[in-house]
């Protein structure tokens, strides 16, 4: 099975919710992966999620049955964030 990678971003000027902003599989989820390790964006893993990401065109915002579980995701990002600048 190959590696799977996807990228959100929330914008609420733009976006009503969350939207995909890169997906990719094998080489490009790699890739993925790389580009968020430079920028210092966490990475999560959870392959049921990024699997129903996936599906998804690019710009895309998440449906309405991903909120509860990207959601969960944001907030421990932002908690994260939080206790990086304390």
């Amino acid at each position: 099975m190959k590696k799977k990678a996807v990228a959100l971003q929330f914008d609420a000027k733009i976006h009503g919710a969350p939207f995909l902003l890169a997906s990719g599989e094998g080489r490009k989820a790699e890739q993925i992966c790389e580009i968020a390790k430079e920028n210092e964006i966490e990475l999560i893993e959870d392959k049921l999620l990024a699997d129903s990401l996936a599906k998804l065109p690019i710009g895309t915002e998440i449906p309405r049955e991903l909120y509860d579980s990207v959601s969960v995701i944001f907030r421990y990002l932002l908690s994260i964030q939080n206790e990086k600048n304390n």
